[in-house]
């Protein structure tokens, strides 16, 4: 059994990663960790009472020797600090998105991962529907370059429940939309489109005047292979449109409606329809990919690198959107004081971390 420590006791932790320790047969809850006391209790006692509680996650990480991972479900402006020194102590890192709150931080992930040959996995669960990979394997047949249209609707607006509007206040007051929810676009676009991105053009709106701040977002991403993505976030609308997915290439288009799973696909004239699972996250198949990176040493899907891209890209839509100009990587780089030009990271492989790393699933 893989010992995981869960930092961050709030609600993704409480509706996804916990259910999915508790039921897996690979891993076991070995300490729970929030500043809230209340939902540190919360959590042992779903997990049968007994499992260590702290407030601060460096007396976790200090105290639980026997850890072999943790899972980080903390805000990104928190996060980096914790996976450095968890890759300090050797420990596997499944971390939520997005990775960081600026591409200054994302690079200094990146480099902690190769410098400590870590275990680090982003947390892009959406990368595994069935949708994504179908739409992966059916790409190449639509030819290149690609127009690639992706629009989520997301985080339904009710003044009613005050604790999830004030969860998604935080989100756009310290961050963003299009980071949090565009970041799951850009990741398993990825999957589609392996090329660099080239330009980024964006434009934001804030609907409402006691929103903490934009809440639409339209972004317009150039790729080197002369495909374009264009990506349409809505956070907080009263009525939320179908989120859909649409690919065009010169030999044929690709539809699919994300919410009904239905969709269809045309080539030299002849249409297909096919039905599969709606978009949703897939925990489970997510902590498969994670211990099967722990017995491995290194992770290969949902990597540190694709952690730091998707960064990339939406902190140059949110540069876009308030200058009004169109972000290249250099004048990304630029913006932020960074040396050299940022670029979409090689495919990261870190070195095996050793024997002593390696955790049997039973």
């Amino acid at each position: 059994m893989i010992s995981v420590g869960l930092i961050g006791c709030g609600e993704v932790a409480e509706s996804g990663h916990l259910p999915t320790i508790l039921q897996s047969d690979r891993f076991r809850l070995a300490a729970v960790c929030d500043v809230d006391p209340a939902r540190t209790e919360l959590f042992s006692k779903r997990a049968g009472g007994g499992v260590p509680q702290y407030s601060d996650w460096r007396k976790l990480l200090t105290r639980e020797q026997k850890l072999d991972a943790v899972v980080l479900a903390l805000p990104p402006e928190i996060s980096p600090d914790v996976v450095v020194a968890a890759l300090r102590l050797k420990l596997a890192v499944l971390d939520e998105k997005p990775i960081a709150a600026s591409v200054a931080e994302g690079r200094r992930l990146l480099q902690a991962v190769e410098e400590h040959r870590g275990v680090y996995q982003i947390g892009f669960v959406l990368r595994y529907g069935d949708w994504v990979e179908h739409i992966r394997q059916l790409a190449p047949s639509l030819g290149s370059p690609l127009q690639i249209n992706v629009e989520v609707y997301d985080e339904r607006y009710n003044p009613h429940d005050a604790l999830h509007l004030a969860r998604i206040q935080s989100f756009i007051r310290n961050s963003s939309a299009m980071t949090h929810e565009g970041s799951h676009v850009i990741d398993y676009v990825s999957l589609w489109n392996h090329g660099a991105w080239r330009t980024v053009s964006a434009v934001a709106q804030q609907t409402s005047p006691t929103f903490s701040g934009p809440n639409v977002w339209s972004s317009h991403i150039e790729f080197d292979d002369q495909s374009t993505l264009d990506v349409k976030i809505g956070w907080l609308l009263p009525e939320l449109p179908p989120s859909t997915v649409t690919v065009n290439g010169p030999d044929g288009r690709l539809d699919f409606n994300c919410v009904t799973g239905r969709g269809h696909l045309e080539l030299g004239g002849v249409e297909q329809p096919f039905t599969l699972p709606p978009l949703a996250p897939h925990w489970e198949r997510q902590y498969q990919t994670f211990a099967a990176a722990i017995n491995r040493g290194f992770a290969e899907v949902a990597t540190v690198s694709d952690g730091v891209r998707a960064l990339e890209v939406t902190a140059a839509c949110e540069l876009s959107a308030r200058n009004g100009l169109a972000v290249t990587p250099e004048s990304l780089a630029a913006a932020f004081g960074l040396a050299g030009s940022v670029q979409r990271p090689a495919r990261h492989t870190p070195r095996s971390t050793g024997p002593e790393r390696i955790v049997e699933a039973r």
